[in-house]
Parts: structure tokens; sequence; C-alpha cells
């Protein structure tokens, strides 16, 4: 460290503007509405967000188009709207192939060669590419002398370098290379299909049972399995999964399990979750997503590679899947509210213990951390309501905890940042675009065919104009410009005006309206990526959202359809309806604020001037940024 700070001070350059906030923390709580924040502040359940408001700041924020995590948090950490950064949704069309990919992430393998001279040879190395475009701001401290720590901030994997630490957050996949899929094992195969999980068998054997649990792939493509054992002993269960057992109490779900899988002569090690339940055919087996070992991780997930081991080794194995908590499970039945309650506030806990020790460590600069508990909590229970009884309601008043153990561990001149990237509503509707399309004549669906399970198998793109992916996009079938495109480009417009002019007429038999605005790609993004994106985003009325399968390339058989699944809130609605949240310690001139203004205050309160390609401007009052 001496000869580290050395070079930091020779390289330091001086500071354009003038310094407001030795430390600035920002602290991000996913999903945190405003107007419910404001209602709980009258209501008295949120005393340390009402005092930070009362001696700062505290208003909406204006989030990104459509008000997605992805897209939002990158404008959060580049200052740019998704036409610089290239975001747009979890997914990205392949308009080549018609198929949905990651957005954020493309993994595959490369030729490389190895070796030297006459004793090299080549093989195939796998690869991670971050495909968000436009630096973070935090890559601009450097120069500065000012070190940053970065936990769990979206659209951050694989991790970029940078002058400080950083934990990766959403779109860290795990062992299996899915966004999060979790194991039942049971007797008997669960009725009909599922997503979001795998099932496998348990065998009965001797006084127990036993099965294995499906692991990543090895170097032909072959998966390989960890096994698995489950008895029943005089002290009660015993589970033995791989190299490690445990006791095992019926619906309680464990701590961390690590698994180590043995792939071509080495070992990939996991960490997992287990709960079990018992009925008429035996046990119920559920074993959580395999996450990476923040030990042993077998992709990266941190910067430098150490710091995972280090957060490991101070607090345990965690949580590192992009999207940890197991919505999947609980809208499928395979747990419960109450586990999967417990399960997302240990992940929280886990995240407060990182958190409050890079305070601790890191004394000035920057310190970023984003909290997901709030997102997920509001996802599963928000048709419930936020009463004082509800799970939203205490999640609420567990976040204003937070803020104020936050403010406690301040310090003279800490500018403290709250801020979530959207905020929520409920979703009780889906509305299927692709159905929508077909019935409009603007899709055509082969012969003989009625419905789609997913990719587009089924669709005539030789009669088809548009086509629907994503959470909120429709796109032109362009000529030259998708695989099969017959949309002549100087009639886009003239459709795209046609389309808009229906969707937003769509209603419920009851008359409610379903659709509140259309948006133009050319009127909300601007750059050298809008092309990348939708041609329309559809921002739909509170209560509707995208259907299930049509965000995959579903064609289902109605338009509209009642949303059955635990998942019954969203912000996949009109931006305008689902603002963020923005608070602090600082008087902001927080009128017409965005989320594209996040970063430029940010670097103003630094004392840094912000680069010209940032489209926000910094919430500081002009007078202390002179």
């Amino acid at each position: 460290w001496p000869v580290s700070l050395l070079i930091r001070m020779f390289r330091r350059r001086r500071r354009e503007l003038p310094q407001k906030a030795r430390r600035v923390i920002v602290l991000g709580l996913d999903g945190l509405s405003p107007s419910i924040a404001a209602e709980l502040m009258r209501e008295g359940e949120m005393p340390n967000l009402s005092k930070l408001s009362e001696n700062g700041s505290f208003s909406g924020m204006a989030t990104t188009c459509p008000g997605i995590s992805p897209v939002a948090w990158s404008s959060f950490l580049t200052g740019v709207n998704p036409g610089k950064h290239g975001i747009f949704d979890f997914l990205a069309p392949d308009r080549k192939r018609y198929l949905a990919v990651l957005s954020s992430v493309r993994t595959g393998t490369a030729r490389t060669r190895t070796g030297i001279g006459p004793l090299g040879f080549y093989r195939d190395k796998p690869f991670v590419k971050l495909l968000r475009k436009t630096r973070p701001f935090w890559s601009h401290l450097k120069r500065y002398g000012l070190r940053s720590t970065i936990l769990r901030v979206p659209i951050t994997y694989p991790p970029e370098p940078l002058d400080g630490h950083l934990l990766s957050g959403m779109c860290v996949p795990d062992l299996r290379g899915s966004q999060g899929s979790y194991t039942l094992l049971s007797t008997k195969e669960p009725a009909g299909s599922f997503s979001g999980g795998l099932w496998a068998e348990l065998l009965p054997e001797g006084n127990g049972w036993s099965g294995s649990i499906p692991g990543p792939e090895d170097a032909s493509g072959e998966r390989v399995s960890a096994p698995l054992t489950l008895r029943k002993e005089k002290r009660g269960w015993k589970l033995t999964v791989a190299d490690s057992s445990l006791r095992i109490k019926p619906a309680v779900l464990t701590d961390w399990v690590e698994i180590a899988f043995r792939s071509g002569g080495s070992k990939v090690r996991g960490i997992s979750r287990f709960h079990f339940t018992l009925d008429e055919t035996g046990p119920v087996l559920y074993c959580s997503a395999l996450h990476v070992d923040p030990y042993h991780p077998s992709v990266p997930i941190s910067h430098p590679v150490t710091y995972s081991k280090y957060l490991s080794g101070l607090q345990g194995p965690f949580a590192t899947l992009g999207l940890a908590e197991d919505t999947w499970a609980l809208s499928n039945g395979a747990t419960t509210g109450e586990v999967f309650l417990e399960q997302a506030w240990s992940i929280f806990e886990e995240r407060r213990t990182m958190f409050f020790d890079s305070l601790k460590r890191n004394r000035d600069g920057l310190v970023v951390c984003v909290f997901d508990t709030s997102d997920r909590i509001q996802h599963m229970f928000r048709a419930e309501g936020h009463g004082s009884d509800s799970p939203v309601g205490e999640m609420y008043r567990r976040m204003d905890k937070l803020i104020g153990e936050t403010m406690n561990r301040l310090r003279k001149n800490d500018m403290l940042l709250v801020m979530s990237d959207h905020g929520f509503t409920s979703f009780h509707t889906c509305i299927d675009f692709n159905r929508w399309l077909v019935e409009m004549g603007y899709m055509v669906l082969d012969e003989g065919v009625e419905t789609i399970d997913t990719s587009f198998k089924g669709v005539d793109w030789s009669r088809t104009r548009a086509w629907s992916m994503g959470l909120a996009g429709i796109m032109l079938n362009l000529e030259g410009r998708e695989g099969r495109g017959i949309v002549p480009p100087v009639e886009a417009t003239a459709l795209l005006e046609e389309i808009s002019a229906s969707l937003v007429e769509l209603r419920t038999d009851d008359g409610e309206k379903a659709i509140s605005s259309v948006y133009m790609a050319s009127s909300v993004y601007s750059g050298p990526y809008s092309g990348d994106g939708p041609d329309l985003v559809v921002g739909t009325a509170s209560g509707f959202r995208a259907g299930w399968g049509c965000v995959t390339g579903g064609v289902g058989p109605k338009t509209l359809y009642p949303n059955k699944k635990h998942w019954n809130g969203d912000h996949s609605v009109d931006c305008r309806l689902v603002p963020g949240t923005l608070a602090s310690n600082y008087a902001l001139d927080t009128e017409g604020a965005s989320i594209t203004d996040m970063a430029p205050t940010i670097l103003a309160a630094l004392g840094v001037k912000a680069p010209d390609y940032m489209e926000g401007t910094s919430l500081l009052p002009r007078e202390d940024e002179r």
C-alpha cells in the first residue's frame, strides 16, 4: 500500500471544481417508490428518511424509458440515455435469427493460441464480454486520486478494472450459466412444466433417498452432477451433498452449503441453500440456484479477484447470483412466502455487512451499494399493499432503519444520496403483444399454427411486418435489418404511427385502458446505439404488463389475460408512472431531476467536472459549483 499510495499521489490531477464532499455515499434501494415513502413519512413510519428530508432534500426522480432496472442503473452509472449505453431491456433482439438474447453480457468461446513457437497449440477458451457501452462515472476518479467501492450495482458483470474494489451485481450467472435456476428433487415428477427450475428424481435407498443435483457443463458439453442423499436418523435428518454434510429440519431453510462439481479432473465450486417438506410420496427437496462460490469463483465476479475472497473471509459464503432472491421458486410453489422472505432478508443482511465494512475502510472518494430486497419483495407481495402488517410495509420500515444506520456512520463532509432506479405499481393483467399483432394483421403465423411457446417458431416472416420481444418493445420486420425483413425503410415511420394509434386504443372488456402511452424510439433515444433498441416502447397502464410468453417470442391464445403468478407487482409500465426516489443530506435542486443527473452530481460533489458526453446535469445548487 505505501507504493500504491505514492503512485496515486504522483498521478493525482487537480480538480476542476470546488470539492463539496470528501466522500459520496450512494445507498441504492432498488424499486423504492417516492409516493409510498412520502405517505409512510407522513404517518411517522419512516422517521430517518423524514429527518434526511428535513435537513437536506427528498423528491421523486424521472427514470429511463422504460423504467426497467438494467436500463435505469446503466443510465445512473454512465449519465447518458440508452441510445448511448446500449441497454434497452433485460433482453435484446437478435434480429437476424429472431431470438431473445441477454442484453448486457455475451459469453462464448474463442480460438486462442497457447505456448511458444513450435510448442504452441490452439484451444477454445471461454470468454465473458460486457455489452454495456460508455464507461461508468467512477472510472474518471482514478486520475484525481479518489478510490471507489462499488457493491452489487446492476450491469457491472463482468467487473471492469477501477481504482478500488467492485463486486458485480445483476447478470452474474449461476454455475449452470443461467440467470438463476433452482432444483426441485422429489420421488414423483411435478405435473406440467415450470419456468426457472429443473426437476431431479429422488430414489428410495435404505432409510432415506438419493439423487443428484445437475451442475455445470464440462468441456464436452455434458452436464456434470453432484450426488445427494437425505436420510432419517435418530437425531433428525441428515443431508449429504458431494463432500458436504449437515443436519436439516423440515420446512427450515439451511445456511449456505458448499457444493463441489468434478469436471475434467478439476473442481467447480458453488454454494446453495436447501429446505424440504414431506408429502404422501416422500420428501420434496428444494435446492436454490447454484451461486458462484465467492471464495473460489469460477467466473470473475469482483475486482480485484481477491475482493470476493476477502468478503467471504469477512462474513462467510454469500449470495453472488445477479438475481439472487428466488422469485421463480415462489411463483411455482417450490417454496412458500415465508421461506422466500427469509431468503430475501438473509441476503439483505449479507449486503448490509459488506456495505458497512466498505464505509469503515473507504474513508474518502466513493462508496456505492445497491440493495435488491426492496425490489424483489414488491414484485412478489405488491398486491397485499403496504400496511404495517404487510411484507411491503415491513420492507419500507427496514429500509428506513438502514438509512438511519447509514446516517449514523457519516463523517464530516460526507454526502449521502439515497436513491432508487424506479418505483412500483401492481400487475394484475398480462398483455400478449404478439397475439395483438396477429389479430391486427401485423404478424402472420404459419398455416395451421395457432399458438407459439417461444422463439417465434411458427411465424411466417415473409408476411410479418412487426414483432414484439422483451418487456416493452415492438420492432418492425425491417428490410435490410432483420434476417427476413419485408418492410421498406421508407414506409417505417407511417407503419409505426399506425401501430401506435391502434395500440393506445387497447381496452379490457370493461373498457379499462391498457396502454398509457406508446413512445417512438426516435423521441426517447439518441446516440450511436439507438438503432439497437426497439422501434416502439410501449408504456402500459398501471396494473398491466407484457405477458410472460411474448417476452421471449411466444404467441398465446389471448391478447389480455389475468396474471395468475405470485409475481404481482412490477415497474415495466409507462415510465411516468414509476419515478424513482432521491433523498440527500445535502440540499439539491431536484426540480425535474432525472436518473441521468446522478453521475454529474456525484462528480461535481467530489470536485470533478463531468465529461462532455454526459447528458445529465449536476443537482448541486449553482452557487455551490462556482
